[in-house]
């Protein structure tokens, strides 16, 4: 009795892929030329973007602890 083999659909390569959308790709094609640029401005752009990151971080904190103590100190 003859088995019969499984049958499994691949693409082809040859098939086009299909493209992203064209915000995306502006997003991917800024950021390779961002990546592009001098090793000391890259490094020097990230640094201050971490440092503008982490201060909103600490500024919120702040703001959200003085909230929580105003509405607990009422209280009482």
């Amino acid at each position: 009795m003859p088995t019969r083999q499984p049958t499994t659909t691949t693409k082809s390569r040859t098939e086009p892929r299909t493209a992203a959308p064209p915000v995306s790709r502006g997003i991917g094609l800024a950021f390779e030329w961002f990546l592009e640029l001098p090793v000391p401005i890259v490094l020097l752009v990230l640094w201050v973007a971490g440092i503008v990151f982490f201060g909103v971080c600490a500024l919120l904190t702040y703001v959200g602890i003085s909230a929580l103590v105003e509405m607990v100190g009422g209280a009482f």
